[in-house]
């Protein structure tokens, strides 16, 4: 092998050394980005959760212990009626909808409990959740219930008390407290077990 043959290899490999090395170093940096990347949407997701849990925290909710939150909701005729209306009465708040069967498997338990007790300081509110007069009205007519009835057109009673679903039902002492929550269906045991006591307390 001549001399300038020796010096041309020897100037090629030391010209593709700076550039294997700033391959490498592009290689590292790109992983370097991808990696505080993913750390950056990772802390995002993390203060994002963070904030709506500390919203949902400070968000009115309807917890047993807690004075039950007040709201305001017309009936099917147009009647206005307030949750503090009945301070003193104990109160079975109950969100159903027509289309729901458990709750429709409950309801005439529930408005057979409240005529017997209605006379003893015992008011039930049943909240319609999401359904228009018409509906809710040809229910009820049909169905021959008597305890009032609450249209909460937007869902907005429902997202108060944080209720997980249909039908839900919150049981309220003559202080206004929260004593039971009962997610699904309750039955007649569950209301005499529970409901009479508290109509008993002064």
């Amino acid at each position: 092998m001549s001399k300038k043959h020796k010096q041309k290899i020897h100037h090629q490999r030391h010209h593709s050394q700076p550039k294997k090395t700033w391959f490498y170093a592009n290689i590292t940096l790109a992983v370097m980005l991808i990696i505080a990347g993913i750390g950056l949407l990772f802390w995002q997701g993390n203060q994002s959760s963070s904030k709506n849990v500390a919203i949902a925290a400070t968000r009115p909710a309807g917890q047993i212990g807690l004075p039950a939150p007040n709201f305001n909701l017309l009936s099917p005729t147009g009647e206005s009626i307030t949750l503090s209306d009945y301070e003193g009465q104990v109160v079975l708040v109950n969100m159903w909808a027509t289309w729901c069967p458990p709750c429709k498997a409950e309801l005439p338990d529930i408005n057979a409990f409240y005529e017997v007790h209605k006379d003893e300081g015992f008011t039930v509110l049943a909240i319609n959740i999401q359904e228009d007069e018409g509906t809710v009205d040809a229910f009820i007519q049909a169905k021959g219930f008597h305890f009032p009835v609450l249209l909460d057109i937007r869902g907005e009673v429902m997202n108060l008390y944080q209720a997980p679903g249909l039908p839900t039902t919150y049981i309220i002492d003559r202080n206004g407290v929260i004593q039971h929550i009962q997610t699904g269906a309750i039955t007649k045991q569950q209301l005499e077990a529970i409901i009479e006591p508290l109509l008993t307390e002064l």
